[in-house]
């Protein structure tokens, strides 16, 4: 008899059963029940977003909404039984529409069926070969300067639906210095519309709220009672299409196998990645298995296509909605699609008398929101070549060049990649040492990392402390006042001054090392978290503090972090999980945590560094910072030198005279540069 491990091991060297038995284990935790009462309120939740979006994007792709409102509902059902992320919810897509509007004008509603039928035939040959991982590799860049392509198309199809009238939004942008064009806008239909998108933005702060269809619905009834005359949905089959084979002449087929390959591509691609964020908005579920959701979208695309529907694709604001919603199992989208295939059955005739405007004005809504604008920013500031294939990716889009677009996109992404191939290499090396604890990785030039084996020499007094168990090891020249705790292993350099208060505790994240000539004074924290690192010259260390580093009164330092050489932490500061250069100058009150601050800059008293953008906006230190822990250091030097004379007074002392005396030594100005008042 197998055992459970075995079980496993065979599933992981027989790809295939793994995917069988990811789904039946997704449908077990439907069989266990206690699930339903959610699942189907989800779903209804669900539907009542999908609903107007289907029939929406059924017009704007010049189908008839028969076309949307099926393949939503039959799209639905068949990827939310066979797919292979749980809460993933299909239906047609605004990513999709202005591919499928190409088809639809050149082959018809026909050929649109037609090209789902080979959507769902390349998704489960993908699904087959398992390409899934493959097929989610395509660039971010590339795909949202598709996605931004597609919203500007939308807007510029849906913007003339809104004003009720028939120019393109360029020829509008021409005539703005002639108002007279504000004439031949239909008043009623701009109302239905930005109704609508006002419904919809002003309620977004409630995801459960099914704005869009409550919008359509209040507006179609005022429509309807005071009897507008716009243009309107029309007549809705009140009954499901007849399966049968879409009808393409003979001579058709290669042109639309050439529009359908790059749109199942398109349709596998988006689907997996709303299966991601599916997976990023329910951590603690089983991830999706990319395989198995390609095999359930070519399932439904190929039952859509039967059934004389669109393309669809797994979406990610409807998943999002079903994740919010409190969708627990795959009941949850399949009851989505049962409630659109009773929607299409029962309300028919309130459906046809829906406006178009007003499905045009929720379309704006979501092509607004299509449009990547601070990703294009972010790639022009941090990735020009990336900023590049965005562009040519979006010019082709909006141009009708799709193909050309994401061609040369791809192509731009691929020049980048090989360029940048040496540092890509290390980012993963990086995201891999953080995956493991690892903070930071930082070389041999940033500090000297070592266990002392030897320290310097010096006075024949200086008596050298080994390692004791656990406890670290200090140089003999550095000083740890009696009243403050050192406790675990912590590593101090030369001539390091831990003042009386302090508590330096490598108990829980551990090592410490403390770099010569640093000082902690009064009442600073040091401490660290469990198994958190940075990563120094190939060492790790929970708290890395460099040379020279003096950090003031009451400050707290915790791991995992690391402090350059010649830096200083202000009275009462904060710094965490962070990388702060050397030549830094931190003030007080300031906090620092999860950044990395470069060398030689300065946090102002009380700054909050947090993010990127708030270490990009930090000035550069001045010579006074600099001079300023000099001196500090200069001073704390010669503490840890006094303290320890002061221990043994039988000992020989040589003060700035030269001469020889026995006794306590006096405290020299020699061991200390010269200081201004001022500069304090």
């Amino acid at each position: 008899m197998k055992t459970k491990k075995q079980g496993v091991e065979a599933g992981a060297a027989n790809p295939y059963k793994a995917i069988g038995t990811d789904w039946l284990e997704s449908w077990r935790e439907v069989v266990k029940g206690g699930t339903l009462v959610p699942d189907l309120q989800a779903g209804l939740t669900v539907a009542a977003v999908a609903l107007p979006l289907n029939l929406a994007l059924a017009v704007a792709s010049g189908l008839p909404p028969s076309a949307g409102l099926v393949a939503g509902a039959l799209g639905g059902v068949i990827a939310g039984a066979f797919g292979g992320s749980k809460l993933q919810v299909t239906g047609p897509a605004a990513a999709l529409s202005v591919m499928v509007l190409a088809i639809a004008q050149q082959f018809g509603p026909a050929g649109v069926a037609a090209a789902a039928l080979v959507v769902g035939l390349i998704q489960l040959v993908l699904g087959g070969l398992r390409a899934g991982k493959i097929v989610g590799y395509v660039p971010e860049s590339v795909l949202a300067g598709f996605t931004t392509g597609v919203g500007l198309k939308l807007l510029d199809s849906q913007i003339p639906e809104v004003l009720g009238f028939d120019y393109k939004v360029y020829e509008l942008a021409q005539m703005m210095h002639r108002p007279a064009w504000l004439h031949q806008v239909s008043w009623l239909s701009a109302l239905c519309g930005l109704s609508v998108a006002l419904t919809v933005t002003s309620l977004r702060r409630y995801p459960r709220v099914p704005a869009a269809i409550l919008g359509i619905a209040a507006i179609t009834f005022v429509s309807v009672y005071l009897k507008w005359d716009i243009e309107r949905v029309g007549d809705v089959p009140s009954k499901l299409p007849t399966p049968s084979l879409p009808v393409v002449p003979d001579e058709a087929w290669l042109d639309l196998l050439i529009k359908a390959v790059p749109l199942g591509l398109l349709a596998a691609v988006e689907s997996l990645l709303s299966a991601r964020a599916v997976d990023r908005m329910t951590p603690t579920n089983k991830p999706h298995n990319p395989d198995l959701e390609l095999l359930g979208q070519g399932l439904a695309n190929t039952a859509v296509g039967f059934m004389s529907g669109m393309v669809v694709s797994g979406v990610v604001v409807r998943s999002s909605v079903n994740v919010q919603s409190g969708g627990r199992t795959r009941i949850a989208a399949i009851s989505h699609g049962v409630i659109l295939t009773l929607c299409v059955l029962l309300l028919a005739p309130i459906i046809k008398q829906v406006p178009l405007s007003a499905l045009a004005g929720l379309l704006c809504v979501v092509g607004l929101r299509l449009i990547e604008l601070r990703e294009l920013v972010h790639l022009a500031k941090s990735n020009r070549l990336e900023a590049v294939a965005f562009v040519l990716t979006m010019a082709g889009t909006v141009s009708g060049h799709l193909i050309s677009g994401l061609v040369a996109g791809l192509a731009v992404y691929g020049v980048h990649r090989f360029l940048n191939r040496h540092g890509d290499a290390e980012r993963r090396q990086l995201e891999e040492n953080k995956r493991k604890g690892v903070r930071a990785v930082l070389g041999r030039e940033r500090a000297e990392a070592r266990r002392p084996a030897h320290f310097e020499e010096g006075p024949e007094y200086i008596q050298w402390l080994r390692k004791i168990h656990d406890r670290g090891e200090q140089a003999g020249s550095s000083f740890v006042h009696p009243q403050a705790a050192l406790i675990g292993k912590v590593v101090l350099g030369e001539h390091v001054h831990i003042a009386a208060g302090s508590s330096v505790r490598a108990d829980e994240g551990a090592p410490f090392f403390i770099g010569s000539n640093s000082n902690v004074q009064d009442g600073v924290v040091i401490h660290a978290l469990k198994e958190r690192k940075v990563l120094v010259a190939g060492e790790e260390w929970a708290v890395y503090v460099g040379n020279r580093v003096s950090i003031a009164h009451d400050a707290l330092v915790h791991g995992p972090c690391y402090v350059g050489d010649d830096t200083f932490i202000g009275f009462k500061a904060v710094v965490h999980d962070s990388v702060v250069g050397s030549h830094c100058f931190i003030g007080i009150g300031a906090v620092v945590v999860g950044v990395e601050i470069p060398d030689g800059r300065l946090v102002p008293h009380g700054r909050i560094v947090d993010t990127q953008d708030a270490v990009d906006a930090l000035p550069v230190v001045t010579d006074v910072h600099k001079e300023f822990n000099e001196d500090v250091v200069e001073v704390n030097r010669g503490l840890a030198r006094a303290y320890h004379a002061a221990k043994a007074p039988a000992l020989t002392i040589a003060p700035a005279d030269g001469r020889a005396v026995e006794g306590p030594p006096v405290w020299s100005e020699s061991w200390t540069t010269t200081s201004y008042k001022e500069r304090f």
